[in-house]
């Protein structure tokens, strides 16, 4: 099963990449990514939103301070009028709108639906400021308030970052809704200055917001490709260094892993002065057998030996492997000679469990194996090399007295000098 979704994984790693290549070679002016990457594209937009909106925060409410303080101070008679209706109709929702987008945008459920939150509080300000502007028709607050639009318009586009779409739709849906209101409540509409400050305007804005949001989109691609390919070069790593580690049939180290980790246990036990044993395993008549039921029959028993000499190592310290052809080895950290032959004689109980019919043996009816212990206590004088060596030599006598057993190297020793 986790295979299968692996391969899976490859498949769509390798169209994503060919995806990305081809947008990339040819650079089209209008795209959209496939569903599930133009959803990552637009939760980095708005992390890149939410990010602008924390840092300005501080900023934005100068800003609307300022604001409000000028219209006081150059229209108060306008901004006092009708028991402060301008103030309280328009200044006060568009600062509680404010206040929303910086702060309600810290709420998991806001950040979570960010855009489509946001585009009604947005539509709200922007319709809100263009009815103060139809109100003002004919008076020296008139322009004030188209600058207020102006600007709430390019903060909108900056601050917000509604893809370029929605950005227009915003735009648009303002526009109506700002238009049907004047003419329900029967303000005077200057179609020549709403087309100027805000349909001009407006396209301008979202000529940009489009360029931006282009190079944006490149720059994503761009990043996913960078991301993609690393994690290519250490899946592939982690593969070879895989390859040159494991046996390929049956699963366990090689022989090249062993030598690294025996070479780093020896050296801890010369260090700590701790026994350290190496058993040399040869499965019995094992070309006979491969002669008798074929190669593939042959890499089947070898497996079927792995797995048991593996299950017989008690110990996560204990390390098998191996060594090559029918041979395999057993690393064994800070194992007295006692230790080391309780763990021949499980191996050997394990394997005759598993009953592997071989009538070519001379020793059994199924399938062995002869086991060659050495244990030393490193000195000064040790080598590992010795220590194979050794391993070898007890392997060697193993066979030459019937096969089917163990035998320790004589000069093993079970005690540490002290």
């Amino acid at each position: 099963m986790r295979k299968d979704h692996s391969v899976e994984e490859l498949a769509e790693r390798r169209h994503t990449l060919a995806y990305i290549r081809l947008i990339l070679s040819r650079r089209p002016i209008f795209f959209k990514f496939p569903e599930r990457m133009e959803a990552q594209f637009l939760e980095k937009r708005v992390e890149s939103s939410l990010f602008y909106i924390h840092s300005g925060q501080w900023l934005l409410l100068l800003m609307f301070s300022v604001i409000l303080g000028m219209a006081w101070v150059y229209f108060r008679d306008l901004l006092s009028a009708n028991h402060f209706l301008l103030f309280k109709s328009v200044y006060f929702p568009v600062g509680a709108a404010i206040l929303f987008i910086l702060y309600g945008s810290r709420l998991p459920w806001v950040r979570r639906n960010f855009h489509k939150v946001m585009f009604p509080v947005s539509l709200m300000q922007m319709v809100l400021i263009q009815q103060h502007i139809f109100m003002s028709e004919g008076n020296a607050y008139y322009d004030y308030a188209v600058y207020n639009e102006m600007i709430t318009m390019l903060l909108i586009a900056l601050g917000l970052r509604f893809s370029t779409p929605v950005l227009l739709l915003f735009y648009l849906t303002a526009a109506g809704a700002g238009l049907l209101t004047a003419v329900t409540l029967g303000f005077p509409v200057n179609l020549l200055a709403f087309t100027y400050y805000y349909v001009l305007y407006g396209t301008v804005i979202i000529a940009l917001a489009a360029i931006t949001e282009r190079q944006e989109r490149f720059a994503f691609l761009q990043e996913l490709l960078a991301k993609i390919q690393g994690e290519e070069l250490v899946r592939l790593n982690r593969k070879l260094d895989k390859i040159a580690h494991e046996d390929a049939l049956t699963g366990m180290p090689n022989r090249r892993s062993f030598d690294e980790v025996a070479e780093k246990e020896f050296d801890r036990a010369m260090r700590d002065r701790q026994p350290f044993s190496v058993l040399l395993m040869d499965v019995d008549y094992f070309k006979r057998y491969n002669d008798t039921y074929g190669h593939a029959a042959g890499d089947k028993c070898l497996q079927a030996i792995a797995r048991a000499l593996q299950e017989a190592l008690m110990r996560p310290a204990d390390m098998g492997a191996r060594y090559g052809g029918e041979e395999f080895v057993v690393l064994l950290p800070n194992t007295p000679a006692r230790g080391a032959v309780q763990v021949a004689e499980r191996i050997l109980r394990w394997v005759d469990n598993l009953q592997i019919p071989h009538e070519s043996s001379a020793v059994a009816e199924h399938v062995t194996v002869s086991i060659g212990v050495n244990t030393l206590a490193p000195l000064g004088q040790n080598t590992l090399k010795e220590a194979m060596k050794q391993a070898d030599e007890a392997l060697y006598e193993a066979k030459g007295s019937g096969r089917h057993c163990f035998r320790m190297h004589p000069q093993s020793s079970a005690d540490v000098p002290a």
